[in-house]
């Protein structure tokens, strides 16, 4: 029993040491490593110059003074158009910044030691937002970095102050000088435009001319100056196929015995009268392009070649009547700048071409495209044109046409007289959405419908009805049978619910 307890005694005391033996093992690895962790960091080797994490941090366009402990022996820079760098002294050189962006700037002293040292430029924000406040104390404008390029946010009172601000912080971007505008313009940002497009063309026009021709069935005779039929003598002789021309208008024929003659005369007296009066509104966001037409297109036949050698024939539209187009911008002070295109074209089938059996009209056209700065509510004349002409012509026979009196048959005598007057005139105005209880009734909103009796008896195809009448209940028009038309829903009676 005793030497039992010798051993486990003899057991516990070799545990004991080995734990020991251990412990002291274990302290001696810790020991270095946290001798190490305590160990002081080398001294830079810039004394003066760097920020407390040891980086230099500067603006566009500004400098900072490094000095070094001993003189060092060259000195680069990673990315030069970044930061530049110049000597001042054996220890002593001079960071100046550039543009925005991050470098490395590495020095070697005269053992090749070297350092690395960060650079950060950035905009100089501080100067630039300053110079907001002073220049433009009414408006709320911040300038912030973003991804190399100076960005502004805020409100401005107008669009001349938007891109005041947007020139003042271009300097500050450094050789890029890229700014992003984000500035909102206060006020009503949304234009209407009136535009009037008035025209009033009268022509007069005269003519005089005179043909006569003479057949006996051997020999034909002809005389005059105006546009003859075809055939000659085919009124005259009865011709099936004779065609009378369009300008005459007076004609005949008569025979003397065998001796048969036709006779043709172009005396023509015409006035003409056009006017034209186009009033087009648009609406559009300051900035934002708006168009319109009210119109139609017509096709044109194109002849095309086919790959077999043959022609086809495509079809092309194209497009008349009044049209629109305009930019409208907000400068603030009531001024409003515009970019507008207003245009009126009308067919024209008096000079229509014919092409493969197509007739194709032609196209009058009154446009305009210009740029101008106006207040909203004034009105601007664009455009205004005057356009007189005359145009007169005269055939004559030689020697026939001098003879007195007689003389006048073998003359041909053509007079036009054309007058054009032209204005368009522009009003823009900034305006907003209605409440509903402030539209106005709109064309065609109220109408009078005529019963079947009115329509055939009375001819009375309805109307529209003065804003201040409803309409009175009347039958339907004959071509209307059973219900028809919008039906508003009908809100329960109070008898109806029980209420």
């Amino acid at each position: 029993m005793t030497r039992k307890n010798s051993n486990v005694t003899s057991m516990r005391r070799t545990l004991a040491k080995a734990v020991l033996i251990g412990s002291l093992g274990l302290f001696g690895a810790v020991a270095p490593a946290v001798a190490q962790a305590t160990k002081p960091a080398a001294p830079s080797y810039v004394t003066d110059g760097l920020g407390a994490d040891g980086k230099i941090k500067l603006v566009v366009n500004r400098s900072q003074l490094l000095t070094t402990k001993t003189p060092y022996k060259r000195v680069n820079v990673s990315q030069a158009e970044i930061a530049d760098v110049n000597t001042i002294s054996p220890n002593s050189l001079l960071v100046t910044a550039k543009k925005p962006g991050t470098t490395q700037l590495i020095l070697w002293d005269d053992n090749d030691k070297a350092q690395v040292i960060e650079v950060l430029v950035d905009f100089d924000l501080v100067t630039l937002n300053e110079q907001f406040k002073t220049s433009f104390p009414d408006a709320k404008i911040e300038a912030t970095a973003a991804n190399g390029s100076i960005m502004l946010k805020g409100r401005a009172p107008n669009l001349i102050v938007a891109d005041q601000a947007g020139a003042l912080a271009a300097p500050y971007g450094g050789a890029s000088g890229k700014v992003l505008n984000f500035l909102e313009v206060a006020g009503g940002q949304q234009v209407m435009l009136a535009v009037r497009f008035a025209e009033v063309s009268r022509t007069a026009a005269s003519s005089m001319g005179f043909h006569m021709s003479a057949t006996d069935g051997n020999f034909q005779f002809g005389a005059g100056t105006g546009e003859r039929p075809s055939p000659v003598n085919g009124l005259a002789t009865g011709a099936a196929d004779t065609t009378i021309p369009t300008s005459a208008t007076v004609f005949g024929a008569a025979g003397i015995g065998n001796t048969r003659f036709d006779l043709f005369i172009e005396a023509l007296r015409s006035n003409s009268l056009l006017r034209v009066l186009a009033e087009p509104n648009l609406t559009a966001i300051s900035g934002q392009e708006a168009s319109f037409l009210a119109g139609g297109e017509f096709p044109i036949p194109v002849p095309q070649s086919s790959s077999g050698g043959g022609t086809t024939i495509t079809i092309e539209y194209k497009s008349f009547g009044v049209a629109l187009k305009f930019v409208p911008v907000v400068l603030g002070d009531g001024k409003i700048r515009l970019k507008v295109a207003p245009e009126v074209s009308d067919l024209d089938f008096t000079n229509a071409v014919t092409l493969q059996g197509f007739r194709i009209p032609a196209i009058t056209k009154r446009n305009l495209n210009t740029t101008v700065e106006i207040k909203q509510g004034q009105t601007l004349a664009l455009a205004g044109l005057l356009n007189s002409r005359i145009l007169t012509s005269s055939d004559v026979t030689p020697i026939l046409g001098d003879i007195p009196v007689l003389g006048a048959l073998f003359r041909s005598t053509r007079y036009q007289r054309q007058e054009t007057e032209l204005v368009v005139l522009v009003t823009p105005k900034l305006v907003g959405g209605m409440n509903p209880d402030a539209v106005p009734s709109i064309p065609g909103e109220k109408w009078r419908t005529p019963t079947e009796a009115d329509l055939f008896w009375l001819r009375d195809l309805g109307g529209e009805l003065p804003a201040d009448k409803k309409p009175a209940k009347s039958g339907q028009p004959a071509r209307f049978q059973g219900s028809y038309g919008f039906t508003p829903a009908v809100e329960p009676t109070t008898k109806a619910t029980g209420k």
